[in-house]
């Protein structure tokens, strides 16, 4: 059953061998990220659903990982640590897939050992002081409508809640990345409206208003954790919940928000 829902970004900023001195540029995130790996150190969940904005993504197909086993570094961004390993989880994997495909869900099976870091970041601090090793199954959205990514965790909910275990959803995600002058996207004016909106539509409950928002208003702010959020939505759409936000900051053009829904 779903029992852990939450935002995270995935700002490279925020591992402490990337980020370096300015690290604690981002401190409000990483303090509010150790409060949300405790939340999930309590609700301990076996297997974490996770979508990222930054895997393999089809223009017109969900796509769900059946690799035994994943591996991630951060060696991209000129890391050297050791590879992070996980186990998926592919019972639960294939159970998804094959019930979705059942009401002729438009997903894509797909075998990539390689996790990016939209999936790397946020589990690198939910579970470094976790005394087990969950097991995953990495997500990717698509360009199809909200409706669409709203009904995908919905059903993906509706299978979860019928196996007898903990799943988590991490919708992973940043804001706009159009805060400021010097951010990676350039400015628009859109983007602090965009953040300020959505943020505050989620601690409302008011996914109807989150679902109507205007797509072009969206695309102006650069953000790219959207419909992360209204796939972790749509799973909670048959669960009592509330939104609490642990943090929320811009240090470097991009917005970064933590939060999670209180299932009840």
């Amino acid at each position: 059953m779903l029992n852990f829902a939450a935002i995270c970004p995935h700002p490279p900023l925020i591992i402490p061998e990337i980020g370096g001195s300015q690290i604690t540029l981002a401190k409000k995130t990483i303090d509010a990220l150790e409060k949300l790996a405790k939340e999930f150190k309590k609700a301990a969940p076996e297997t974490i659903i996770i979508v990222s904005p930054h895997g393999p993504m089809r223009y017109d197909k969900f796509t769900i990982n059946f690799e035994d086993n994943f591996k991630g570094s951060f060696s991209d961004f000129g890391a050297s640590n050791s590879d992070f390993s996980f186990s998926n989880n592919p019972e639960l994997a294939k159970l998804v897939f094959s019930e979705l495909r059942k009401k002729h869900f438009p997903i894509e099976v797909l075998r990539e050992s390689k996790i990016d870091h939209g999936v790397l970041i946020p589990l690198f601090h939910l579970l470094k002081d976790l005394s087990w090793r969950p097991k995953i199954i990495p997500l990717t959205y698509t360009a199809l409508d909200w409706q669409t990514h709203f009904n995908f965790g919905k059903f993906i909910s509706e299978v979860i809640d019928e196996v007898n275990e903990n799943v988590a959803i991490i919708a992973s995600g940043d804001m706009s990345h159009r805060l400021t002058e010097d951010a990676p996207a350039g400015f628009s004016p859109y983007g602090v409206k965009f953040d300020q909106t959505l943020i505050e539509l989620l601690k409302k409950n008011e996914t109807s208003k989150i679902m109507n928002l205007n797509p072009d208003f969206c695309e102006e702010a650069g953000e790219c954790g959207l419909r992360s959020i209204i796939i972790a939505l749509g799973a909670l759409e048959n669960h009592r919940h509330t939104f609490k936000q642990l943090s929320y900051e811009a240090p470097i053009g991009v917005g970064y928000l933590v939060g999670h829904w209180k299932i009840n």
